[in-house]
């Protein structure tokens, strides 16, 4: 099953609302996360986005976020598409980033893999 996706749009904002299952990993959840955050950027121009993000699962023996959610959480969220959020709930953060909303969300994405 991939991840449960919802989106919700009021006169303030557009709420973006997504759960990632155990069986989806990095790449996957990347990949609709930003489509979520590029077709909000379509079809609501400069409205603001507020990111609602669950994870089921992906859990290590201490009972912390396995590695590929850690890297979904504290890099590609709050590292990259935290940029184009004017609001971000997640696991690990709750609040609104540094920077004002970037509209300039790109037409796609290109991930790449980690260099050792």
């Amino acid at each position: 099953m991939s991840g449960k996706r919802k989106t919700v749009v009021t006169d303030k904002a557009v709420a973006l609302y997504h759960v990632v299952y155990k069986e989806e990993g990095f790449e996957v959840a990347a990949r609709h996360l930003f489509e979520m955050v590029r077709s909000a950027q379509q079809q609501w121009p400069g409205k603001r986005r507020v990111l609602y993000l669950d994870i089921e699962g992906h859990r290590n023996t201490a009972g912390g976020f396995d590695g590929d959610m850690l890297e979904l959480l504290q890099h590609y969220v709050m590292g990259f598409l935290g940029r184009h959020l004017s609001e971000l709930h997640t696991p690990l953060y709750d609040g609104e980033p540094s920077a004002p909303q970037d509209n300039n969300v790109p037409d796609d994405l290109q991930l790449q893999a980690p260099t050792s």
